[in-house]
């Protein structure tokens, strides 16, 4: 081993044979355990869970490959499915953009900071549950958070020497984040804000800059004057919380252990809401730390832009137009907080280690509770599981019922193996508020000779317990409810239903083979 201490003696070949090597190690193998330990907890149950709705709009919107506002990633993904369609081949694409986010945000922290920084910022992404499930998903959000850090990455480097290699990689990144979900267009504000300031200067290169940013909106145009990206965004916009509403404190320090240790936070047990609620605490206060820091290096300044720029405009769209203050949304800028968040904790480890040592602990405690969850739970809704019942429990002449044309092509397009007959009846849709007697009428239609298998969303909204209770009462009214199974997500949650008609025999309609969930495997 080469070493600076004049009493071991090493020959001038030895160390010059083992340096390179000891260098390499040094310098790679600790971020090489980190992304090996990412792959592993990105691929590991990769499959398990059913795809949920919004996955299989990735698989529609794949399939007719539009000139969409997120149409890259679709690209992608068209191209990703001719060489497989299973659930965990599908996600298997955002896990590679996962593992290369990791490289990323290493070179980041290691180029603004320095190389522990970097480091740490790496393994704070690889062991998050937030970045592991947008990595195990068939979505766009990590291609999304890739792009938008290569381009930050590339602006690095234009700030510290300006070349038209790292002004066009930064417009060719940000582009492509674009088209990859156009509220990347955000990070364009600490973009130019750093630009303008960096070189404020230096008339030349500033006209550069404005020349740079106006290529990137003529780049742009021929999506954004598309009239289906124009309705995708009013469609996008409309499923929002129109209005906005006031967000509280809890929300805001609560997307703190939502990227670092737990998701999703929808989910978290009441029991442990103090503990994750003093990890946000300490996280805050780590930021609080690096404000208050003479010490605080001027590239911090950089990554705080890119951090909370883009997050105040989110914050402000949230309490007055459309709520997006989620971390799915705020994933654009969730990457510079952890760097930020990992820098101040080298700083507090210089400054007194029984601190960072306390801060790390709490960590490790919130991180093992959150992967605990993500890994033992059902995170999603499980549609899989759902149609595994009907095929397993189906009988010759069933009728399945859903509530949307999507719901039919493409969930049971995908997991039903059987042969009965598949109505649509829209009365039962989620979106929209019903009567009793529109779902009476809707539900008459169905040629049901003994039994009837429903799959009923559960609405959301103001108008979600009316349209319950109306579904409910025409449940109780003309129906016997042999099995009723319920499937909960995050985000949404399914009734399944076995229903024999009231003006149906029972003699006739119940097999005598009784109903069995356990033959499915979960």
């Amino acid at each position: 081993m080469v070493t600076n201490n004049p009493s071991k003696q090493v020959s001038s070949q030895t160390a010059g044979s083992q340096l390179p090597k000891e260098k390499w190690l040094y310098q790679w193998l600790p971020l090489l355990s980190i992304v090996i330990l990412a792959t592993l907890l990105r691929f590991y149950q990769l499959g398990e869970e059913s795809l949920w709705v919004d996955e299989f709009h990735s698989l529609r919107a794949a399939e007719e490959l539009k000139l969409h506002f997120r149409v890259l990633y679709f690209a992608f993904l068209r191209v990703w499915m001719l060489f497989g369609t299973s659930d965990a081949w599908l996600r298997s694409l955002s896990v590679l953009f996962g593992i290369a986010c990791i490289f990323v945000t290493y070179q980041l922290g290691y180029r603004l900071v320095g190389r522990s920084t970097g480091l740490l910022s790496a393994f704070v992404i690889a062991v998050s549950p937030l970045f592991i499930r947008h990595s195990q998903e068939v979505r766009f959000y990590m291609l999304s958070t890739f792009l938008t850090m290569v381009g930050t990455l590339a602006l690095v480097y234009a700030l510290e020497k300006l070349t038209i290699a790292s002004v066009g990689g930064w417009i060719i990144a940000r582009l492509l984040a674009i088209y990859a979900t156009p509220i990347n267009i955000l990070l364009l504000l600490p973009d130019v804000i750093l630009a303008l300031f960096r070189f404020r200067h230096q008339r030349r290169v500033m006209i550069g800059v404005i020349a740079s940013i106006s290529a990137l909106f003529l780049l742009f145009i021929p999506v954004f004057l598309n009239p289906e990206f124009l309705n995708a965004i009013l469609q996008f916009m409309s499923k929002a919380d129109v209005g906005g509403r006031r967000l509280g404190i809890p929300e805001l320090i609560g997307q703190l252990p939502a990227a670092t240790v737990f998701w999703p936070m929808q989910q978290l047990p009441k029991q442990q809401f103090w503990l994750y609620g003093f990890h946000g605490l300490t996280m805050l206060g780590l930021l609080g730390f690096l404000v208050f820091n003479k010490r605080r290096s001027s590239r911090l300044n950089w990554l705080a832009a890119w951090a909370f720029l883009p997050l105040v405009v989110l914050l402000f769209v949230s309490t007055t137009y459309g709520y997006l203050w989620s971390p799915r949304y705020i994933l654009l800028a969730t990457p510079y907080v952890i760097i930020l968040l990992s820098a101040a904790f080298i700083q507090v480890w210089a400054w007194n280690r029984f601190v960072a040592s306390a801060i790390a602990l709490i960590y490790a405690v919130s991180l093992g509770g959150g992967l605990l969850h993500y890994y033992g739970e059902k995170n999603i809704t499980d549609w899989r599981g759902a149609v595994q019942i009907i095929n397993a429990n189906e009988q010759t002449g069933d009728v399945i019922t859903v509530p949307t044309g999507f719901i039919n092509t493409y969930v049971l397009g995908r997991y039903y193996s059987g042969s009965n007959s598949i109505y649509v009846a829209e009365a039962l849709s989620p979106y929209r508020r019903v009567e009793p007697e529109t779902i009476q009428q809707g539900l008459a239609q169905l040629p049901i000779e003994s039994r009837l298998w429903l799959l009923y969303v559960q609405p959301k909204g103001k108008n979600a317990r009316d349209s319950e209770q109306a579904f409910q009462s025409v449940i109780d009214e003309q129906f016997t409810v042999q099995t009723h199974e319920v499937f909960s997500g995050y985000l949404d949650t399914i009734d399944l239903f076995l229903l024999i008609p009231n003006s149906v025999s029972k003699e006739t309609a119940v097999d005598k083979l009784a109903f069995d969930p356990k033959l499915i495997k979960n």
